[in-house]
């Protein structure tokens, strides 16, 4: 089950990991955005799917630029999962089993959003997590539900159930939720530690037992009790990773903070084969990916390469470029393992998957 932490121990340098949990693989790219593109947030086959004109799509144009990984492929679509833009925000799209989303409204002009393109917009848009949360607060979006576009079987793929965490360069943190398509949302800096499910106050009130047993509250108990319990599940991938965070000095290098985040996320990460239940489909870590919010720097790394990749959301060129990471095609999955370090030299000119279409 996914995992995002957000490590503003040092608040001059925030890291931000997040572990991409999944039950088989996956198609992924990473893209990088200049600013000023148009975009809208329907492809024409989503938009002949649910039934909705031109005028009803929301559209918009990019402010800043971004580095995205995007799930999918040109059959399928493509769905923004994870990004940092030039602001040093980050989007993590986190998959919600509780969410729910509201209808379609073919009659209202600029307003229809798939969930799958609404981390993108947020990237696109704003520059620090207060001011998500604030649009959170009085959103007038219709976000709607999509299919996940994972290069799996189509007629096997699951509902975009989805929240997300979005955390900024001065290490603030806002957590949004969607019920029946209305938005609730969690902004502080202390909400550092985000997974699939419950629902986050659920998951705030279990951190409070946790935080009071670990000596972490006022009143502070006698004898805290540094334990916690181990195992896969979200809840438990939560108390794990919010227990080494707790517990844990601030590095003061920028260089050990993200060796610190690093290590947050492995110790919170499923190992690739681990089937416990002996599924068909076992759930493990397809990829963990860090944001330096200080450098801008996105990190990715795939548990079955030795090295990690990376790129600078500063350094933009072309106005969509892109990499494939994980390739995905029938039975046969290409990690790329010659791919290394800077991917700056790599990236090859594409078509924005998200652009305003004109007919």
């Amino acid at each position: 089950m996914c995992l995002r932490v957000l490590n503003n121990l040092n608040e001059q340098y925030p890291v931000t990991g997040r572990n991409m949990n999944w039950f088989r693989p996956i198609n992924v790219s990473l893209y990088r955005f200049t600013e000023g593109l148009e975009k809208q947030g329907l492809t024409h086959k989503q938009m002949h799917t649910l039934a909705l004109p031109q005028s009803a799509v929301f559209k918009w144009r990019s402010s800043y630029a971004s580095v995205v990984a995007m799930m999918g492929d040109d059959e399928q679509g493509y769905a923004a999962v994870d990004g940092m833009n030039d602001q040093g925000l980050m989007v993590n799209a986190l998959y919600d089993t509780p969410a729910t989303y509201a209808p379609a409204e073919p009659n209202q002009n600029n307003r229809n959003i798939s969930v799958l393109c609404w981390p993108q917009y947020i990237l696109d848009c704003f520059a620090d997590a207060k001011s998500v949360a604030e649009y959170a607060r009085h959103n007038t979006l219709v976000i709607l539900d999509d299919l996940v576009p994972e290069g799996g079987n189509e007629r096997e793929l699951v509902p975009a159930h989805i929240h997300l965490a979005v955390s900024d360069k001065t290490g603030n943190s806002s957590i949004i939720e969607i019920t029946n398509g209305v938005l609730s949302v969690y902004e502080n800096p202390k909400y550092q530690v985000v997974t699939n499910e419950p629902d986050y106050a659920t998951q705030l009130s279990i951190l409070k037992h946790w935080q009071y047993l670990w000596g972490q509250t006022q009143p502070r108990i006698d004898t805290p009790v540094y334990t916690v319990m181990g195992g896969y599940t979200p809840i438990q991938s939560f108390d794990n990773a919010a227990f080494y965070l707790s517990l844990s000095d601030k590095t003061e290098q920028p260089e050990d903070v993200l060796a610190q985040t690093r290590a947050f996320m492995q110790k919170g990460a499923i190992p690739y084969q681990f089937n416990p239940k002996q599924s068909d489909h076992a759930t493990c870590t397809r990829w963990t990916n860090m944001a330096d919010h200080h450098s801008k720097t996105y990190y990715f790394i795939n548990p079955l390469n030795m090295m990690p990749v990376w790129l600078d959301v500063k350094h933009t060129g072309q106005p969509s470029a892109k990499i494939q990471l994980i390739t995905v095609k029938e039975s046969k999955i290409d990690n790329h393992s010659e791919l290394h370090g800077n991917l700056q030299k790599q990236l090859i000119h594409c078509q924005d998957p998200f652009a305003l279409m004109t007919h």
